[in-house]
Parts: C-alpha cells; structure tokens; sequence
C-alpha cells in the first residue's frame, strides 16, 4: 500500500517506537495510530515454529494422496551438461537401471490405496528418460486405467523429446497424456547444454522435427505440450526470446515455462551473467507495459508471461487477507511430502518429489514394501525449525519458497546450507513484490485478469 512520504521517512529511520511518546505532529501520530489499528505495523511474529497441516498429517499420508511419478528408469539417451545427474551434483549419476512392472505396480497400488479422499489423481513418468523404456509406460497406463476406472486420472511425462515416433505419439493423445519437453530455444542456445550420450552432438534438429510433427498430425496432443527453457546465464535471452516468438510452430503458444539452473544440491558456484539479466528485465518492462495497452501483448515474450502468471497466482490469486501472523505457523515453500508430489525411484524408494537427491539418507521418507516413515517426513515439512530464530523475524515468512531441498547435505538437515539460499529468494520475491505494487499504483486491476483462461485443467 501507498503511505504519506513523511510517515514513510518517519518508520525508515524508527526500527520501535512508542505513540505516545514520539517526537511526530499529532497529525502523523493520528496517521500511524490508524495504521496499527487496521492492523498495519504490526510487531506480532510467529512463537512456535511448527507447520499447521502437521496435526493432519497421518490421515492425510494415509487418505489423500494425489500424485505419483515413477522413475521408469535411471538411463538417459542425452548429456546435459547441467543434468542433475551429470556429476555436478551430489546426486547419482546415469545408470542402466530399469524399473520393472512388479515394483511399479506396487507404487501404483500404494497410492491408490492411500487416496480414498482425492478428488482426482495423477501420474507421471520420469527418468533419465522415461520413453526408454516406453513399454513399462503403457502397461503402467493400462494398469492404472483398470484399477481406477471409476475416478479422475490423468497422466503427464517429462521427455527431452528426441524419442517420440508415431507409435507412442499416438499412444500418448490416446491417454491425453500431458507432456513436459525440455528446449532450450534456438539451436546454438539449445545445442551448447542438450547433446547426446553416443556421439556429443547436438539434439536441437532432432526435437524440432518431433515437435513439427506433434502440431502437423498430433494437434490435440500439442496443445498440452508444456515447453520448458532452462535458463542458462551464458546464453543470449534475445534469440531465445525471438525463437519461441517467431517459431511458426509456437505461434498459439500463451506462454512457456522458464527456471534457472538448479542451484539446489549443486557442487561448484552457479554464475549469473548481467547482461542476461537485464536483457529479462527488459522484458519484464515490455510486459507491465502490455497490461496497459501500450505495447501490443504479440510482442511480449512468452518467457515473461510464465513469470507474470506466477506474479499472479504468487501475490494475487493465492495471496489471502488475515488478522495478522499466528502465534504457531511455519514459513512457505514446504508440501506436504508424500501427499503432493510422491516420488519413486527405480527400487520402490520413496522421495517427497523428484527434485530431490536418491543418495540423500535425510529425504527418503519410506519403501513401497514398509510404507511412509512418519516421523521423517514429520521432519521434513517442518524443515523450518532447523533456523527458527531468523525465519520468525524474517519478512519474507509468508512467501518463503525454501524447502528441504536447499537445507539437505545428504547426511542431516544443515542450518547453514538452508541460511545460504536466503538472500536470492528474498531478493526474487522483492522484484516480483516491486513489480506486482507498481502495476497495483499505477491502476492494473488483477481481479479483471483472464489469465485463468490460459491456465490448463
């Protein structure tokens, strides 16, 4: 919200304050004792740190399950050089490993099993690359499609696209299967990070014939392709901006999803190039700008408008009116682990999802064959307490994204390694909270926002 210029160098340069005693105009103390009675400038902090869903937590392990991803295998046909599995990590490396259809029907039961409240319930297919082995996928569909006949399923699978002849293409618009491909925008930009195992070469030829394929003969199909970029500062954002603006393939494309190189397990330093940031920012401009008419939303990069949708649902759709913070809460960025994202790996190890490490003692949270470890997971999603005394001050509590994931050193949970990660998800969350009040100030009425038009079911 917008406060008076003197009630603003006032609190600047005040970090308490006593309104009775304060050297301020009667005008200005009338101001400010508004503010605290509207439930402003409240010096109110969390006591206990303790997440809220944690009193539910058994039932809801045991009862509402939604979604499974079953790594299909641990084999990749592609080396990327900023793969999770690439050796940069501490995370395993590629293997030959398969699941086989014993063990992925134990994790589909389980789940079933352990879903009785779902509305509806997802699964997914993940490597390596799962289309290895494609035939596990399609037994795992058919199962699934007997056992739960009666329910809402869907179905979605991460691919780097280089895989996808007719024969699973049409399995997959059979099943309505949303997919996931990885492409990293033109072919220098996609082609320095994205190359196969057998020979280092290129796979940007390769994907793009899939992908005019899919659009050709496959259109159904296409529209629940999600495009994923992965964000690598070395690149030019200019020419894969002009990529997925001027593909002719892309041209119904609303948007397409972006993230930085994972800096979440990663063993050397991840830098970040200026002038990739300010060509983004750049963007980020042109955006707030088509929100008011004043550059045609054809020339807005399809990159930034999956970073405007996040701004969306992040400070408007998700973001609730309270009476001010509880005296027990936790800071965001925490699921539900098991229950949100449940991840299994090639054995029947049980993960919260998938971005987490396979060689980390601290996140596997159960085995199909014994079941969840409560008390671990327990632990996990009250990952907060591990630095409790600087997130009950932090202003950043409630739009915390930190997780386990940041705060695991594959042995304990690490106050110091979660600590690390602060200063850059404060600092993103301070320019989408900058961009978000400026758009607000300057008239852009989020609640007339068709942005859920776009938003896929």
């Amino acid at each position: 919200m917008r406060i008076k210029e003197e009630a603003y160098h006032f609190l600047n340069s005040h970090s308490s304050f006593d309104l009775d005693q304060m050297e301020a105009t009667p005008k200005l103390q009338q101001y400010i004792r508004d503010l605290l009675d509207n439930g402003f400038l409240s010096s109110q902090r969390p006591q206990i740190m303790n997440h809220p869903k944690t009193k539910h937590l058994e039932h809801m392990l045991q009862h509402q399950l939604k979604t499974l991803t079953l790594q299909v295998t641990q084999n990749c046909n592609l080396r990327c050089s900023y793969c999770v599995y690439s050796g940069g990590y501490d995370n395993r490396g590629h293997t030959s490993l398969m699941m086989d259809f014993e063990t992925a029907r134990k994790c589909i039961d389980f789940v079933i099993d352990r879903s009785v409240d779902s509305d509806r319930l997802d699964f997914g297919f993940y490597g390596g690359e799962p289309l290895i082995n494609f035939p596990l996928v399609k037994k795992c569909v058919e199962y699934i499609k007997e056992q739960v006949a009666y329910r809402d399923v869907g179905f979605h699978l991460t691919t780097n696209g280089t895989l996808l002849n007719d024969d699973i293409l049409a399995f997959l618009d059979e099943h309505r299967f949303v997919l996931t491909i990885s492409l990293d925008g033109d072919q220098e930009n996609h082609d320095r990070n994205r190359r196969f195992a057998v020979n280092g070469r290129g796979t940007f030829d390769t994907i793009i014939a899939n992908v005019d394929k899919i659009k050709r003969n496959y259109p159904d199909l296409f529209e629940w392709i999600n495009f994923n970029v992965v964000l690598d500062t070395r690149n030019d954002f200019g020419c894969i901006n002009d990529f997925y603006t001027n593909y002719e393939t892309f041209e119904s494309l609303y948007s397409v999803r972006s993230s930085y190189i994972n800096d979440a397990y990663v063993k050397d330093e991840i830098l970040y190039r200026n002038e990739f940031i300010e060509q983004r920012g750049y963007e980020v401009v042109k955006m707030m700008l088509s929100k008011f008419g004043r550059v045609d939303e054809n020339h807005v990069s399809k990159l930034i408008k999956d970073y405007y949708i996040q701004m969306y649902f992040r400070m408007f759709h998700y973001r609730k009116p309270s009476a001010g913070m509880p005296i027990e809460a936790h800071h965001g960025g925490p699921c539900v682990p098991g229950v949100q994202r449940l991840f299994a790996d090639v054995h029947g190890n049980l993960y919260p999802c998938e971005r987490v490490s396979e060689q980390s003692e601290v996140v596997q949270i159960g085995k199909v064959d014994t079941g969840f470890e409560v008390d671990k997971i327990s632990q996990i999603l009250n990952v907060g307490t591990i630095t409790e005394d600087a997130c009950k001050n932090c202003w950043n509590f409630r739009f915390c994204t930190l997780c386990v994931a940041v705060a695991d050193d594959l042995h304990t949970l690490s106050k110091e390694k979660k600590l690390s990660h602060c200063s850059v998800v404060k600092n993103d969350i301070r320019h989408t909270l900058l961009d978000y009040c400026m758009m607000n100030e300057l008239g852009y009425d989020f609640s007339e926002d068709t942005i859920l038009d776009f938003e896929k079911a």
